[in-house]
């Protein structure tokens, strides 16, 4: 269950040298590299566009936002859902390999962004230049 196994890595249940011992840890490495830069892709107002899955139709992620970020001098993709609210989650993250998931995807102007601390519910303006 991937659900839980990233709720044990979040609260330090597994550890990395758990993870690295895994015979699939090739295959996630750079995924977990990014991991911790993750707050800080979601947080960033760099490139979104509407996502279009028909535009990469060998892809099986479902999700209605791209972030496109640069991050260590790497392409990083990440994808985002709406909750049938005003909140959005990840979907998935990773750098870009062999293709660009952004080609042919309409590139959006973000106008406004904020983030709320689930543990204490305070909200933070990332962006806002709806005046």
């Amino acid at each position: 269950d991937r659900g839980r196994v990233f709720d044990e890595i979040a609260d330090g249940t597994i550890t990395i040298e758990k993870i690295e011992t895994s015979d699939f840890y090739n295959k996630i490495e750079q995924r977990v590299h990014f991991l911790p830069l993750l707050e800080q892709m979601i947080d960033s107002n760099d490139t979104v566009f509407k996502y279009n899955k028909k535009a990469n139709v060998y892809s099986m992620i479902e999700a209605d936002y791209l972030m496109e970020n640069n991050m260590e001098s790497r392409n990083l993709f990440l994808f985002l859902s709406n909750d049938e609210g005003d909140n959005y989650f990840c979907r998935s993250f990773f750098p870009e390999e062999k293709m660009d998931y952004s080609k042919n995807q309409a590139s959006w102007t973000l106008l406004y962004k904020k983030k709320i601390d689930l543990s204490t519910g305070a909200e933070t303006v990332l962006y806002n230049k709806i005046k």
